[in-house]
């Protein structure tokens, strides 16, 4: 079984180079520059930072973020990957077969390229020497932990989502890679500043303890050795984990049966319903994106929100409110407005509301259906704005209390919106009329809805917030992990409590929801 996979590996090396000489040169350079670059990531942090110490901790920071991306990447992209599921015909046990895949993974790119990084890594540590075991054989367990990882993540994902998520995942990896850039190469270039290494020195010590940086704690504590071996545990504990993990998906991947993708279905030209699954959610996902992308009234409300927030700016520029706590205004104001312009949502789709009750969608997937757009766009908003915000400020250590503050606040806004959606709807712009014409309507309630909805946001945001900006004006590592952690758990769980009772309010007026929005539609 691993011979003919191995065949199989080499014969997928060599098809990136058929076809014209033109394809085969452009490709030959493209892998020559990929591993440049990782020469060059290994010897950066040579270049720049004299003291074995301080490149040790620079080395457990950018090390533990090759491993992650290692480890996640594959989840959202794994097109092309040969899975356990494809084997099931063969007369071959599953240990077989996980076992062949697993070794033959070796034969990939991907891996040429990681083992190019370590290589330089070895050749550019000198402090690394000593004792002589200990660099070879972590470097090694690193290989095997990487190899590992992407199986079973890239695994996992075929496993559970399917083919039929392929392009949901892919967009939101897509999504998740360009808010984390920014994050990326700002942390970065604030860690190579002045008084950087003493906050990367505590992001260290946490990675340390995870198998994501434990391999390049235990080189850079080789005058340690007791410490090394704790992380050399660490990383060991987490590929037993993985291999275990891996044999369950080989198994379950060999007797589970996918139930096959509609047959005449189209699958391109349909914008965001070719990328999205054909479920209820997905498909009131892709309808509203579709809206927001190509309906005016969407269009005109988002350049409306950030108008709010450069007002207020401007306006305590004025009285003299220092830049520096200023920056952390606008972004929160932004995702505020962001999250609660989906308050009246079900009046913005009055024309096709009626196909949600008629066709006995449930309410939890209309409403979680239209949290995409604002999700998709607010997130990388939250992540890349947030590090806008605390260039500004002038102090990094406070990027992880931002980011929390940031995604509490818009996750909350959210879930009230997706309750009064439906608890409160008022007239709204008729589809295709002029999104600055308002429909006639003798009662109050846009007034009352609107103020409700307002009120009830600000202070379910007040604890992410609160405890953002206590470690902001506080700073140490560890309260700012958690102003990060509890913001997003904090702003996920009213989240999901949002949609569940949005959800129970649609199923059970439904057909009042109809009569509502036909009065004025």
């Amino acid at each position: 079984m691993a011979a003919r996979l191995l065949r199989i590996r080499v014969a997928l090396l060599g098809g990136a180079f058929r076809g014209s000489f033109g394809r085969g040169l452009r490709t030959s350079i493209l892998f020559v520059l990929l591993a440049a670059l990782a020469v060059l990531a290994a010897a950066l942090p040579v270049w720049l930072i004299d003291a074995p110490s301080e490149r040790a901790i620079i080395d457990v920071c950018l090390g533990s973020i090759v491993l992650v991306a290692v480890f996640f990447v594959p989840f959202f992209a794994n097109r092309g990957h040969l899975e356990p599921r494809q084997f099931a015909q063969f007369p071959a046990r599953p240990g077989a077969v996980g076992a062949a895949l697993l070794t033959t993974t070796v034969v990939s790119w991907p891996f040429f390229l990681l083992l190019v990084w370590l290589i330089a890594l070895r050749v550019l540590r000198p402090e690394w020497a000593e004792p002589g075991w200990l660099a070879p054989v972590t470097l090694a367990l690193v290989a095997v932990f990487a190899v590992t990882a992407a199986r079973v993540t890239s695994a996992l994902s075929k496993l559970l989502l399917g083919e039929r998520y392929e392009g949901l995942m892919r967009t939101i990896g897509a999504v998740l890679l360009v808010a984390a850039l920014p994050l990326a190469v700002f942390a970065i270039a604030a860690t190579l500043g002045t008084d950087g290494l003493g906050a990367a020195a505590d992001f260290a010590d946490v990675l340390a303890l995870t198998p994501f940086g434990a391999p390049f704690a235990a080189l850079g504590a080789a005058a340690d050795p007791a410490a090394g071996m704790l992380h050399l545990g660490i990383l060991a504990a987490a590929i037993a984990v993985l291999l275990l993990v891996w044999s369950i998906v080989v198994n379950v991947s060999l007797s589970r049966v996918e139930r096959p993708l509609e047959v005449g279905v189209a699958r391109s030209g349909l914008g965001w319903f070719e990328r999205l699954p054909a479920r209820p959610a997905p498909a009131i996902s892709a309808r509203l994106l579709t809206y927001w992308a190509r309906d005016p009234r969407y269009r005109v409300a988002l350049f409306a929100i950030p108008i709010a927030p450069i007002v207020m700016l401007v306006a305590f520029w004025v009285a003299g409110a220092p830049l520096g706590p200023l920056a952390l205004v606008p972004l929160p104001v932004i995702l505020l407005l962001l999250g609660w312009s989906q308050h009246n949502d079900v009046a913005m789709d009055s024309t096709a509301i009626w196909e949600h009750v008629a066709s006995g969608t449930r309410g939890g997937a209309d409403r979680a259906g239209r949290l995409a757009p604002v999700l998709l766009l607010g997130v990388p908003l939250a992540l890349i704005g947030s590090s806008i915000t605390v260039t500004v400020a002038g102090d990094w250590r406070v990027l992880p209390a931002v980011i929390g503050m940031n995604l509490g606040v818009l996750l909350v806004a959210s879930a009230v919106a997706s309750v009064f959606s439906v608890l409160m709807p008022y007239p709204a712009t008729r589809p295709g009329d002029s999104p600055f014409v308002q429909p006639q309507w003798s009662g109050s309630g846009s007034g009352l809805a609107q103020t409700l909805s307002m009120v009830v946001t600000l202070v379910l945001a007040v604890p992410p917030v609160w405890f953002s900006i206590s470690a902001i004006v506080d700073v140490e590592f560890a309260g700012n992990v958690w102003a990060l952690l509890f913001g997003a758990s904090y702003g996920l769980l009213a989240l999901a409590l949002g949609v569940f009772v949005g959800g129970r309010i649609f199923d059970r007026s439904g057909p009042e929801l109809i009569g509502v929005t036909q009065v004025y539609d």
